[in-house]
């Protein structure tokens, strides 16, 4: 090629820049980013030119904590103290305000203590008539107790069966106690120590709650004994 611009150029057919732009034309230089044609294996991204695929990383999954673990009793506590915000909020929006009065009315706790309110004779009967029960309603710092309509405590007891503490169903009777019952109770916590009270009245905890709810799965139903009584003498 070269051999043929010099004798254009000698023989005055064609200008210097007219013999460059023939050359480039004839000859042209490679661009820095050509390559060559790819192959069908190459296509299929199995050549030589195979690119890297990164695959994303698959989530490994959480697995629960192990059974007695301190991670799961962390947790069974938690979601004891969200039950017991949900029974809270339930009793407050329904509970109905005690009426003090002259009539006796017991009743036993989940720690299987006896307890006694003082009530009008309306709610007195009330209670003994279905019309009104007594459920827990466990406050940030104890359990405290409440009364509430009959058709409110049936409902509590698909969701919250220990804490329906009292309720005259038909069928289903709750918390009942009779009159031997209530003195019989009345007299060993009469001559129990001040340490054996204090213990027997120390206030559950949420992990204490949560033991007894996973102890209770598949267990008896609440169990239903004599009267809801009053004051025995």
């Amino acid at each position: 090629m070269q051999n043929l611009r010099d004798k254009l150029l000698k023989a005055g057919l064609v200008t210097a820049e007219q013999a460059d732009k023939a050359a480039k034309k004839a000859d042209p230089a490679p661009r820095a980013d050509r390559r060559p044609p790819r192959s069908a294996g190459e296509e299929r991204g199995d050549g030589p030119w195979m690119v890297a695929r990164v695959q994303p990383a698959r989530a490994i999954p959480t697995l629960p904590p192990l059974a007695g673990s301190k991670a799961s009793q962390r947790l069974e506590a938690k979601r004891q103290r969200d039950r017991d915000r949900q029974l809270r909020e339930r009793v407050l929006a329904t509970q109905v305000p005690v009426e003090p009065g002259d009539r006796a009315f017991y009743f036993v706790t989940r720690k299987n203590r006896l307890r006694r309110l003082e009530l009008s004779d309306g709610q007195a009967e009330a209670l003994e008539q279905g019309r009104l029960a007594v459920v827990e309603r466990p406050d940030p710092a104890q359990i405290e107790h409440a009364l509430v309509p009959g058709p409110v405590a049936v409902e509590l007891l698909s969701d919250f069966p220990k804490a329906v503490r009292f309720l005259n169903a038909s069928g289903s009777p709750v918390g009942f106690l009779s009159d031997d019952e209530v003195r019989a109770r009345v007299a060993a916590e009469a001559a129990e120590t001040p340490e054996e009270r204090a213990a027997a009245e120390a206030p559950q905890s949420a992990e204490e709650r949560a033991e007894e709810a996973a102890g209770a799965l598949g267990g008896p139903a609440p169990e239903p004994a004599g009267n809801g009584t009053p004051d025995p003498g």
